[in-house]
């Protein structure tokens, strides 16, 4: 599956007001099987003479022989030949070569000018003059979206399988596959996922000291944003190499969230961190615009530095001493801002968020 892919489409429902968690999943299970798991945006005339006979029987392929003559001509004469004629009349494909022009795109195939045009029109884009822009990622999420809120959701296909899926392809083709992507999608999102995340059902690569790539460079600037240095207390770098200071850092981390400071990313401290993370980008989204730009962007979770020293004599974190730092940063946080908006009262108790939050 392209992650990248789904997440643009997961951020474009929400984005669009979509908030049910049952309707999401359906919309996600939806458009993962009709875009091949998120990897395919534009159709694909590539037939062979007996499968445009059986596909497109209907719309004027009558014979083998006439099937053969129109797959010598490619992929541009089979999109004249099935979306032109009697059907491009009626879809807006009255001119040569529109058949092939407004071929199917996107993640829910947009096809035929009169749908280019009415989507065009919603999203505010041309995508009459600029049919191939409908086959990038951006737009097809946001077209998907689109689809799904003016034709589908009129029809009460919001939280209904079946009925989603006979108002996309006409029937019942592939329900048990779209059942089963909807379910997981459904699970993703019980247990939180947002975009950016990484996938809770996914295989969980295991990082450690040696690895590159991707996932490393994940975990580099998810520590980095919470306030974790390297070995010469400076900001992590984010290179995709899993050397000493990124082992250092992770092992501060778990050090501070109670796991076993090995080191090693795996499932367990992977979570948290993810949750620490969400937690810390949450509390700055929700900082007021006029608290001081310091406040704002501080995190509260300790640095490499004030995890080594917060440690006891024989070694294991004293986590009173932990919190109540914790209590006493967040306060001299909000006091000056509280003192800029001409504030008499006492602030309301104080909730620890960050790395620690919900555990």
């Amino acid at each position: 599956m392209s992650k990248e892919n789904a997440d643009l489409v997961l951020k474009a429902a929400m984005d669009s007001g979509i908030t049910s968690r049952k309707e999401l999943a359906n919309l996600m299970g939806q458009v993962q099987v009709e875009s091949g798991n998120f990897q395919h945006l534009e159709e694909n005339l590539h037939y062979s003479p007996e499968r445009l006979l059986e596909v497109f029987s209907k719309r004027g392929v009558k014979t083998l022989d006439q099937a053969r003559s129109i797959v010598e001509g490619g992929p541009e004469a089979i999109g004249n030949t099935v979306y032109g004629g009697k059907w491009g009349q009626l879809n807006g494909n009255p001119e040569p070569g529109d058949g092939y022009k407004y071929r199917g795109r996107g993640f829910i195939q947009l096809t035929g000018r009169n749908n280019y045009q009415e989507t065009s029109r919603h999203l505010n884009i041309d995508l009459v003059n600029h049919p191939d822009d409908a086959a990038k990622p951006e737009i097809a999420a946001r077209a998907a979206v689109d689809y799904w809120k003016t034709v589908v959701a009129p029809r009460g296909g919001q939280e209904n399988i079946a009925l989603a899926t006979h108002i996309i392809n006409g029937g019942q083709n592939g329900l048990s596959e779209r059942m089963k992507a909807v379910h997981e999608w459904e699970a993703r999102l019980e247990m939180g996922y947002k975009p950016g995340m990484a996938d809770p059902l996914a295989p969980t690569p295991t990082l450690r000291q040696g690895s590159h790539g991707s996932q490393v460079s994940q975990v580099q600037n998810e520590l980095r944003d919470l306030g974790y240095m390297d070995k010469d207390s400076r900001p992590l770098t984010t290179d995709g190499k899993f050397g000493p200071s990124t082992k250092q850092a992770v092992e501060t981390f778990q050090t501070a969230s109670g796991l076993k400071a090995d080191g090693v990313i795996g499932p367990t401290t992977r979570h948290r961190l993810d949750e620490a993370h969400q937690a810390n980008q949450s509390t700055k989204a929700a900082a007021p615009d006029n608290t001081p730009a310091e406040a704002k962007s501080h995190t509260f979770v300790p640095e490499a530095k004030a995890a080594q020293t917060a440690a006891s004599s024989n070694g294991k974190p004293d986590e009173d001493s932990y919190f109540r730092n914790l209590v006493r940063r967040e306060q001299e946080i909000r006091q000056p801002t509280m003192q800029s908006q001409g504030a008499t009262q006492t602030p309301e108790k104080t909730r620890t968020t960050g790395l620690h939050a919900g555990l």
